[in-house]
């Protein structure tokens, strides 16, 4: 009886691990929810997992209206200092991103903090986050080909687009 009463505990604790550590698979779609390809829409971008900089944001980020970034900024300053930048929609890209990279070194200089001003004209700013607005089709092919986590306006975490 002992026998029997080990076994059914051990194979209920098998089934109990298996349970825990198993990943749900869920129904996977090649659409956005709730969003049509022909709408316009805001989207967040979250960039901290791609290598997207000051340098080669242009060829991702072409077809939409980039509303704000916000960029990397060091841990050991995140808190003393606000580098978030809001693009303005009556000049060219190029310009709005030379903008920023003045307005990032600026306000680098004036806390201190120096350090990380040596690259940035070599390999650009790496950007964490940035915030789009464009039709439905363009964002879903930033999102996909370069597997970027998104999150809408009204909602509260980022998540993959699921394929």
């Amino acid at each position: 009886m002992k026998k029997l009463l080990a076994l059914f505990l051990f194979i209920v604790s098998i089934y109990v691990i298996y349970k825990i550590n198993y990943q749900k698979i869920e129904p996977v779609s090649n659409t956005l929810a709730n969003f049509s390809m022909e709408d316009y829409n805001v989207f967040y971008l979250d960039l901290t997992d791609s290598f997207i900089t000051t340098k080669n944001m242009y060829k991702y980020f072409k077809n939409v209206d980039i509303i704000s970034i916000n960029p990397y900024i060091n841990p050991i300053y995140k808190d003393k200092i606000d580098l978030r930048y809001n693009f303005q929609s009556n000049i060219s890209l190029k310009k709005n991103i030379t903008n920023f990279i003045n307005h990032y070194k600026t306000s680098i200089k004036n806390k201190g903090y120096i350090d990380d001003l040596n690259y940035i004209d070599i390999d650009g700013i790496k950007i964490e986050e940035i915030t789009i607005y464009g039709k439905g089709i363009e964002i879903y092919k930033i999102i996909y080909d370069n597997n970027i986590k998104y999150k809408r306006v009204f909602y509260s975490e980022y998540e993959y687009l699921e394929v």
